[in-house]
């Protein structure tokens, strides 16, 4: 086996690890300035969509000639680019493609991870994530900042951070703001200390708080 024999079989198999987390599900998905399209998704829940998302879908057309009626159904696969898709829809659930940061380190980041929406909408929300290994966390976008989602244990909320970062981000809703500055009892959390189900509420009261403002 030549160099260029050895190079392609590690790409292939490279490509096929990338691939294996994939499944398929029934579902619906909403392409940016198209219809909802609804079929079978082909889609990695767990891990990083580098590649191309694709649904498939089936049309049956019924004729009749001499007297005589026929049905023919068409299958018909597509790939979208996760960048172009809005949501998807498997199993009453709601997804989105969000990158993730867990802390300030870039190597750490993850690109394209189809995450669950359990509160809030496209402006400010939080999302559950399950990764392939089982372990689910949580992440979250703010106004204006909800082309990624950040991680709810973040190392920027040590040490009083929580405060110093959400007043800012939150300010145009003036009262939420101020709660959140004066560490008001369910408006704040101390990331070493909290627990899990804390920063959960915390998160769910700044949701809830910030879409009555408008």
């Amino acid at each position: 086996m030549n160099f260029k024999s050895i190079s392609l079989t590690i790409i292939i198999i490279f490509s096929c690890a990338q691939k294996s987390n994939t499944q398929t599900y029934n579902g619906k998905i909403v392409i940016f300035f198209k219809d909802t399209i609804e079929g079978k998704i082909t889609v990695d829940l767990t891990g990083e969509n580098k590649g191309l998302v694709y649904i498939e879908t089936s049309t049956v057309t019924k004729s009749k000639k001499k007297g005589e009626k026929s049905t023919a159904s068409v299958t018909e696969k597509n790939g979208y680019n996760p960048a172009i898709i809005s949501a998807l829809f498997i199993e009453g659930k709601t997804y989105k493609f969000k990158d993730l940061r867990v802390d300030y380190k870039d190597e750490n980041n993850l690109e394209n991870c189809c995450v669950e929406r359990i509160a809030g909408n496209d402006s400010i929300a939080i999302y559950q994530w399950n990764n392939k290994d089982g372990r689910i966390s949580y992440y979250t976008t703010t106004p204006r900042f909800n082309e990624y989602a950040e991680s709810i244990e973040h190392p920027k909320y040590d040490e009083g951070g929580f405060k110093s970062f959400m007043a800012i981000k939150l300010s145009r809703c003036k009262s939420l703001g101020d709660k959140i500055y004066e560490m008001a009892d369910g408006y704040f959390y101390e990331n070493k200390t909290a627990s899990l189900e804390e920063k959960l509420q915390v998160w769910k009261n700044i949701i809830r708080d910030y879409i009555a403002c408008w």
